[in-house]
């Protein structure tokens, strides 16, 4: 064997080497550890009582998932909570990030997790929205009170 030649590895492999890869999405990192256990998101989503759809866009990094729902999801999965958690940032730690009205109205993820981690029809994300805008307004109008 020639020993200039790179030593083989598996996809599973090249992914979790920290060394090669990028730093992985809370979505990523679910994605991957569900797949190395051959776990399907059906099974997943029946198990953690969410919807598949919900557990898609989670790993899609298209939807936030809550501490609540994440341990769901781990418990689903027979692992352990910490090894499937990714602080956003060592400030993660000391607890949530309050978030205000214009926040939820810049992020569509934002506003799904705000009303309950579901996307609802158009017709009722455009209502949540004129109606914490003009939330937003009154606040607003009565802070130069």
């Amino acid at each position: 064997m020639d020993t200039n030649e790179p030593p083989i590895t598996s996809p599973t492999t090249t992914i979790v080497e920290p060394r090669l890869r990028r730093r992985e999405t809370q979505g990523q990192r679910l994605r991957r550890m569900r797949d190395e256990r051959g776990i399907k998101q059906g099974y997943i989503s029946r198990v953690a009582d969410i919807t598949q759809a919900h557990l898609s866009r989670i790993e899609n990094d298209e939807s936030g998932v809550t501490k609540n729902t994440l341990r769901k999801i781990a418990d689903a999965m027979n692992i352990p909570f910490e090894d499937l958690y990714m602080p956003k940032s060592d400030r993660d730690e000391d607890g949530p990030r309050v978030l205000d009205v214009d926040d939820v109205l810049s992020s569509d993820a934002a506003l799904i997790r705000f009303i309950g981690g579901e996307r609802p029809d158009d017709a009722t994300m455009q209502w949540v929205k004129r109606t914490l805008s003009v939330m937003r307004s009154e606040i607003r109008r009565r802070r130069e009170y």
